[in-house]
């Protein structure tokens, strides 16, 4: 990677015009090595004289750039592996993007790199602004960076949107922007690497359309904690995943961008959902780093720009805390009475242009318990107007920030307004740009998450594809100890499913299962009522009218069986479970990326009318099952509401966890998906009170 993102001498090949913008733009970069062409028909291009064929160049270069036709990639390809090239850039198109024929020729390609660095194919390369040097074939508009500067790294799919990311006017320096394309050899999140192992790169941001490399991608979150330099990433195609065949809620409520997020959260790695927001977390990463939490202070001289901040924080995890009396006996120093004291604050314009008042003022305030305070700083364009003020005001601003050891960000009402050389000569002092609002809240969002994780233990590698535990990605066919778990996948009935979870220690309520009438009677009888009778045989009992509940007496029970078994071939004659506090759904499902995903969230009849739910990537601590549960909108049910009882949490814990044992336990049985959707909590305990259950294997 060193010799493709740092090439001391450069060979273009193929056609004319990528090559000759190759050249022209390493030249106005300012790289001092050679680019060299290589092309059949022409003797020059762009002033270089040019070879035919690889063979012929008279040094061999570090790193290449292909602009050949896709059927003839591979072969060029092979030549410059033959003579020692360390790198190739792939810029052709028409590999695994376009179907089977082109995914053939895309293996062919990496087999005749052999142990050379690829980029793509269908990649416009990279950009080095830290050493002058790139090899890409269009315009860009970064600018080099000085010696001593650090500068954010931006790893992208699409080269597209890498351009216009170098485009970006908020005074973020960039120090590397490198495209993968169809990252056939070199993923993302080995691109991301290697940028991160540059001690001068500061944030590195991704732009991708699939996280499928797991374990690059956790190792890229270990090493970025280790260094102490924040990852975020923009995943697109963020719609509904298609499901194979969905028989439970679990499998529709968990969709792809749930998933995805759930385990970018995990790893450490903050997450953002546009460009705009990308480049403010980068922004507010370089200047300083992560945020150990997301607690905001917020100054603006309007009452308009206090509810513009305030609205943009709801719904995320920023949070404005009150005031201390530190802070308050500051302001009111230096206010006065005229000033309604309260985070966010309007500080009116009583002290506007005063620059000794603003500067104690701003001091009261970032001496307060906040992780970050920001200043609206909406800058008068200066062909106009005069922004001797607002400089004034955003000087005041950094002194008190610096006096206090606080981090302080600007923002504005709209984003326009903080752009420009101005807003670099913020960002090189320390103050980023994150503007308008909602980019800022984003950005504190991203650079939080990745502070909290990095406060907590190094998490477990997620379960897989393949499903096995811990990380390790053996063929699901051969789990140690087990069976080979290929063959149709089963759905067991009720009863099935519920004496699985009994042997795993999971509490199910007491039942039997009665093919007749009269025998539904005397299991009734044995068990005490209520009881409920259930048909077994389908999968949704509710919308099939096959469940009646509360049956008291040989004659409710008669009737209710008997009329269940005219349509179904069995029933389940069951106990009631009482003193209810909540019903819980609790799920686990395969993910084709990150394998079985617990999926936790308000149960019963309204689940998917509620859609209150959280995912937990697998494995997963007893901390981790907790925290799903209490973040929950459900969760005072939990823990008391009213005055009410609550349920024994650790308990309730436990009994997820032995739960989640039983879907990755792979002995004997291999569980493809499991939900248990009501788990009925009670004081004293929580019941699988049904359950539904897709295996593959002999059972136990």
């Amino acid at each position: 990677m060193d010799e493709l993102l740092r090439p001391r001498s450069i060979a273009v090949i193929g056609d004319s015009r990528a090559s000759a913008r190759v050249i022209e733009q390493n030249r106005r970069i300012g790289f001092g090595g050679p680019v060299r062409p290589v092309h059949e028909r022409r003797a020059v291009i762009a002033g270089e004289r040019a070879v035919a064929r690889v063979a012929d160049l008279a040094d061999v270069p570090d790193a290449a750039f292909v602009a050949v036709p896709a059927p003839a990639c591979a072969g060029v390809v092979a030549e410059l592996a033959a003579v020692g090239c360390g790198a190739a850039v792939v810029y052709s198109s028409g590999f695994a993007e376009t179907g089977p024929d082109g995914s053939a020729r895309q293996r062919e390609l990496v087999e005749a790199a052999g142990a050379m660095t690829l980029l793509g194919p269908n990649c416009y390369g990279m950009i080095n602004y830290l050493d002058r040097v790139l090899i890409w074939p269009d315009q860009h508009g970064g600018v080099p960076l000085r010696p001593g500067e650090r500068g954010v790294a931006i790893v992208s799919q699409s080269s597209s949107i890498a351009i216009s990311v170098t485009m970006t006017d908020i005074g973020l320096p960039l120090g590397y922007v490198v495209t993968v394309g169809n990252g056939a050899q070199t993923s993302a999140a080995r691109a991301a690497a290697a940028v991160l192992a540059d001690e001068r790169t500061s944030a590195v941001g991704m732009i991708v359309e699939t996280l499928a490399d797991v374990r690059g991608l956790e190792r890229l979150a270990a090493t970025a904690r280790d260094r102490g330099v924040g990852v975020v990433a923009l995943v697109l195609g963020r719609g509904e995943q298609a499901r194979r065949a969905v028989q439970t809620h679990t499998a529709s409520l968990a969709g792809d961008a749930a998933v995805a997020s759930a385990f970018l959260r995990r790893a450490g790695i903050g997450e953002v959902t546009s460009i705009d927001a990308l480049l403010g977390a980068l922004c507010l990463l370089h200047c300083g780093g992560p945020l150990p939490d997301a607690r905001l202070c917020s100054l603006s001289s309007s009452g308009g720009e206090a509810a513009l901040i305030g609205d943009a924080a709801m719904g995320r995890d920023a949070r404005f805390p009150d005031l201390t009396g530190r802070q308050r006996a500051g302001l009111r120093a230096v206010l006065g009475e005229r000033v309604a004291l309260a985070n966010p604050l309007d500080f009116h314009t009583y002290i506007w242009g005063d620059a000794e008042a603003m500067t104690a003022a701003f001091d009261a305030m970032v001496r307060g318990p906040a992780d970050l305070t920001l200043l609206f700083a909406d800058l008068p364009r200066t062909d106009r107007c005069a922004d001797d003020d607002w400089v004034r005001a955003i000087e005041a601003f950094a002194r008190a920030c610096a006096g206090a050891g606080a981090r302080g960000a600007l923002v504005a009402a709209m984003a326009g307004n903080l752009v420009g050389p101005r807003a670099a000569e913020w960002v090189r002092r320390g103050l980023p740009v994150l503007a308008p609002p909602s980019v800022a809240m984003e950005a504190v969002q991203a650079a939080a998450t990745i502070g909290r994780s990095w406060a907590a233990p190094l998490p477990a590698p997620v379960v897989g594809r393949t499903g096995c535990q811990h990380g390790h990605l053996h063929d699901a066919r051969s789990h140690e100890g087990g069976h080979a778990d290929t063959g149709t996948p089963r759905v067991l009935d009720e009863a099935e499913g519920k004496a699985l979870l009994r042997r795993r220690g999971v509490p199910v309520p007491d039942g039997e299962v009665c093919t007749s009438a009269a025998a539904a009677v005397r299991a009734a009888a044995r068990i005490a009522a209520p009881v409920a009778v259930k048909a077994l045989g389908t999968a949704h009992k509710t919308d099939e009218r096959a469940v009646r509940l509360g049956l008291r007496g040989a004659r409710q029970v008669r009737g209710a069986a008997a009329e269940l078994l005219a349509r179904f071939p069995a029933v389940l004659v069951e106990r009631m479970v009482p003193g209810v506090i909540a019903e819980l759904l609790i799920g686990i499902e395969p993910d084709p990326v990150f394998g079985p995903v617990l999926t936790v969230g308000a149960g019963g009849v309204l689940t998917e009318l509620m859609r209150d739910v959280a995912h937990v990537m697998l494995p997963a601590d007893p901390a981790e099952i907790r925290s799903a549960l209490l973040g929950l909108r459900c969760a005072p049910l939990l823990t008391g509401h009213r005055g009410a009882q609550g349920a024994d949490l650790d308990g309730l814990v436990a009994t997820v966890g032995r739960i989640v044992g039983t879907a990755l336990n792979p002995i004997l049985v291999h569980t493809v998906s499991l939900e248990i959707n009501p788990l009925v909590v009670t004081p004293s305990g929580a019941w699988a009170c049904d359950a539904l259950v897709t295996v593959v294997g002999e059972g136990e």
